[in-house]
């Protein structure tokens, strides 16, 4: 006991520091032979530090020790070592352990280890410490799968904040996830991937638990050590789904925490779970079953968003713009549905990287080819084929996609037993694709490839063809996780010929073509967790022939006619600044600088401002030279989205737009058709310039499974173009005195409830919308309808649509769809009468009546062969019936004089159920 004590007194200094680190401690020790377990219990008892150990470990255990002075660390280091222990320092306390020593950082090559040791706790009452047991390994690696550690702590970022980023990637071919969630519980903060499936998360040093979710992939749960900035990728794998677990989402995003207002998004997989169109899926005819958005008709091209015309929606493919976005006007879209990812639409909340239309955005993303493996699918319809091929070039590196449709339609034609259309003949194709290199984390390159092609031919008269051809070269650099660029070379054609060979002498051809190139350059920095803003600016050159009328042959009777080509620049620069003031509140601010110029060669006519304008009122004219600016206009175009959180499940969200559009299209339809024409503004059109204010309500049900919105909007448009009565478009040499300038407003309210899970899932949407249109010009020839307000030809107030998938079994799912809408306006002739020997027929106002309404209902039934991964191939079969009630929808309504008095008919193109059978493979 005396040289317990004595022991105990030569620890004196470091009794007195017990506040100080234990191992900061210097102490002087002259020690023969000492039990070290009572030298132990001598500490424990002055209640200073407390030793975790096992007693069997040193019953038997002397200290023997002389003329040492040093740190308590170091000689006990010392001592242990000749007893076979281990000793680890933390705070007051000093465990010891056998065989291994206790790492209190970790090792190199703490990730790669694919040993784990069990974990047991001692009896001691301080629990909060584990040890580690293990007498038959001497040396050993701890591993956890769900633990990675970001950076070194020798390498620590000065500050509190790192940035951690990467990319989401499916498992299987390494296609980037756009919209997939990732959140940190601890934080309560989240953000999602963009177009290119990459995160950025700005998060102290410390440790964290982030989720990464996305629709039909596991979850991934990784705990993550911070101690630098750094880069986290992650692959999802596709998840089993169990019937309780299906979705189908028309977002990705909690639409109660985003900003966006008027967006919707579909990804291509929820998509092919619809009943298709003669058995082809199609991403345009999906977007008519969302809020706010409609068509004039069955079978019709483009679409009409909140009140706009077909042509006021911008069109993209991976950026590219698509001027004609239909096959077979319009029964098909120009889309495969192999080779796209996903789209998004903007009704409104449109970001200030897009301009130039002012309805909406329909922005199409393309696929990327598999990284990791060969596939080969397809499908095959009584009507349309299409086969893909992907696969890696360098696996994980660069990757391709090839995808090619066709159709057969002309047996079909066949069948009708109509004369004129024994000899009808029509069919399309079209071909995408695109090659993805990843160069290395910092750098990726792209090349999207895309052309289609319809061929129509009524009676071996007339022939119609038309062309897509697109292509976009993409560039992105990563300066740093918080800071990138993105560059992107665009160009896209289209173009179409009318043939007629009917006769030699009246044979002829014309020709019309748009030609767009444009060059983008954009960035986004983001500072902080709270804080997105990006920048850019872009150029493009237009290049219209509207029309050139040649004889088809040297015995054709035709003169030609070649009208005045027309070109414009359009350039725009714009900045967008994305920020939190608060949890609460979110601000999204954006300007954009949109300007155009009409460049020469140009005739421009001036005209008596006393009267109508007209050939006749033509006074003068002047030519401009080739690349002369004729004529420039120029606009600021704000945007502004908020939003504020009401609660958990509640919030509010406001809009504002301003936007120009210097390209309009020039129909005498009520739909796009092939033979449209493309139109810049000069000295006569002005630019249509729309505004447009939103306000939403959005608020989760039942812990999220449902969802509900309400939106209303009121927007305005000036230099809207209309037409004088009568005018003809095609090869119209004087179209500036045929054309009218108006302004238009549209307003309405769009209300949907979703069900996200569950063996029954889907939404119904209900719109109230009106879009009017006003003309009223100086002169009595310059108005329509006595220059008061009326329907524009897409005004159709009531709109219903109903989406209902239902699961059965992981193999077998129906899916319906049910859509019913107001009829569209239209002018109808209510009288005739002679006028100097000629019978004359008196229209009412335009757009004073409508046709009947609209009624559809359509069913797919959708099975899978088993699902084992281990197949070689996987096939699926789609059975549909489009119209199941065969309503007898009037397309349009036209009129013809018999002897019994005028009589009315309706145009239907659907009028009786279609049934479609579509197969589908995968390899």
């Amino acid at each position: 006991m005396k040289q317990a004590i004595q022991f105990v007194i030569l620890f004196f200094p470091f009794v007195a520091y017990a506040q100080a680190p234990l191992n900061a401690v210097n102490i002087n020790s002259d020690v023969d032979s000492l039990a070290l377990i009572d030298v132990i219990q001598q500490f424990e008892n002055e209640d200073t530090i407390k030793f975790f150990y096992d007693k069997a470990w040193i019953d038997s255990v002397f200290v023997k020790q002389s003329n040492y002075s040093g740190d308590l660390h170091q000689l006990l280091t010392e001592i242990f070592t000749k007893a076979h222990l281990n000793n680890i320092i933390d705070g007051s306390n000093i465990i010891l352990t056998r065989k291994y020593k206790v790492q209190t950082s970790l090792p190199a090559n703490y990730f790669n280890s694919n040993r784990i040791l069990p974990v047991e706790k001692p009896d001691s009452v301080n629990n909060q410490y584990a040890f580690l047991q293990n007498s038959e390994v001497d040396d050993v690696q701890i591993k956890s799968s769900n633990v990675v550690s970001i950076g070194s702590v020798s390498q620590s970022a000065v500050g509190t904040a790192c940035v951690l980023s990467g990319v989401v990637r499916n498992e299987e071919d390494g296609e980037p996830i756009v919209g997939a969630q990732i959140y940190v519980e601890e934080l309560g903060r989240g953000t999602i991937t963009d177009a290119d499936g990459y995160y950025v998360l700005h998060l102290p040093k410390r440790n964290h638990t982030l989720h990464f979710k996305y629709l039909g992939r596991k979850e991934s749960q990784i705990s993550v050590s911070i101690h630098n900035s750094g880069v986290l990728d992650v692959n999802l794998k596709k998840s089993m789904v169990h019937i309780r677990e299906v979705t189908v989402t028309s977002e990705k995003e909690n639409p109660v925490k985003n900003t966006n207002i008027g967006v919707q998004q579909l990804q291509i997989s929820e998509i092919k779970q619809l009943p298709a169109t003669l058995g082809e899926v199609d991403i345009v005819k999906t977007a008519l079953l969302l809020p706010g958005v409609q068509t004039i008709g069955e079978g019709a091209s483009g679409f009409n968003v909140r009140g706009g015309r077909a042509d006021q929606n911008l069109i993209l493919y991976d950026e590219i713009p698509v001027f004609n976005s239909s096959h077979l006007f319009g029964f098909f879209s120009v889309f495969n549905p192999e080779t796209v990812k996903d789209f998004k639409l903007y009704k409104s909340g449109i970001p200030a990287s897009f301009g130039g239309r002012v309805s909406s955005v329909f922005d199409v993303s393309a696929t990327q080819g598999n990284l990791r493996k060969f596939v080969v699918s397809g499908g095959i319809s009584p009507i349309t084929g299409k086969l893909t091929i992907e696969g890696p070039i360098i696996k994980d590196k660069l990757s391709f996609i090839v995808g090619g449709r066709s159709t057969y339609s002309d047996w079909i034609l066949k069948k009708i037993d109509s004369p004129q259309f024994q000899k009808t003949k029509a069919r399309f194709d079209d071909f995408s694709a695109k090659l993805s290199y990843q160069m290395n984390k910092e750098n990726t390159l792209s090349l999207t490839l895309y052309q289609s092609r319809d061929y129509f031919k009524l009676n071996s008269d007339t022939a119609y063809n038309y062309q897509n051809k697109c292509a976009r070269l993409f560039y992105k650099h990563f300066f740093n996780p918080q800071f990138y660029t993105k560059v992107s070379a665009i160009y896209s054609n289209y173009s179409y010929d009318i043939t007629s060979d009917e006769s030699l002498e009246n044979s002829f051809k014309l020709r019309y073509n748009i030609d767009y190139k444009s060059l983008k350059i954009s960035g986004c920095y983001l500072p902080n967790s709270k804080h997105k803003v990006t920048f850019g600016c872009e150029g493009i050159r237009y290049y219209l022939t509207p029309g050139d009328f040649t004889p088809l042959s040297t015995k054709s009777d035709i003169t030609g006619v070649s009208l005045q080509k027309e070109k414009g620049i359009e350039t725009g620069a714009f900045f967008n600044d994305s920020f939190k003031p608060n949890s609460r509140l979110t601000i999204s601010l954006g300007l954009r600088y949109a300007l155009f110029s009409t460049l020469g060669p140009y005739k421009q006519y001036e005209y008596n401002s006393q009267v109508a304008r007209s050939i006749d009122s033509r006074m003068d004219s002047v030519m401009f030279s080739k690349n002369k600016v004729v004529k420039t206009y120029n606009g600021p175009e704000f945007r502004l989205s908020t939003r504020y959180l009401l609660g958990e499940n509640n919030s509010i969200k406001l809009c504002y737009n301003r936007l120009h559009q210097f390209l309009q299209m020039l129909t005498n339809s009520s739909a796009i058709s092939p033979t449209d024409i493309w139109k810049i503004c000069d000295t006569n059109i002005k630019p249509l310039i729309g505004d447009q204010i939103s306000l939403g309500y959005y608020h989760n049900l039942h812990g999220g499974r449902f969802g509900f919105s309400a939106e209303a909007y009121y927007k305005k448009t000036i230099n809207h173009l209309d037409y004088k009565n009568g005018t003809e478009l095609l090869l119209n040499e004087n179209l500036d005195v045929d054309l009218l300038l108006g302004k238009g407003r549209a307003y309405g309210v769009e209300l949907q409830l979703k069900k996200a899970k569950g063996r029954l899932n889907g939404w119904i949407s209900y719109t109230y919308s009106r879009a009017e249109l006003k003309v009223n010009g100086q002169f009595s020839e310059e108005k329509i309808n006595n220059g008061n307000y009326y329907p524009a030809d897409y005004d159709k107030p009531h709109d219903l649509n109903l989406v209902a998938n239902y699961k059965y079994s992981r193999r077998i799912s129906v899916s319906n769809t049910f859509c019913y809408s107001t009829g569209r306006p239209i002018t109808y002739p209510v009288a005739k009468y002679k006028f100097r020997d000629n019978e004359l027929i008196h229209y009412s106002n335009r757009n004073e009546y409508r046709i009947p309404n609209y009624l559809r209902w359509d069913i797919s039934l959708n099975l899978s062969e088993n699902l084992k991964a281990n197949k070689i191939s996987h096939n699926s079969l789609a059975i549909g019936v489009y119209n199941v009630l065969g309503t007898n929808n009037a397309y349009s309504v036209y009129f013809k004089t018999t002897s019994k008095g005028v009589k009315g008919y309706k145009l239907s193109v659907f009028a009786q159920p279609i049934f479609n059978v579509t197969y589908n493979f995968r390899f």
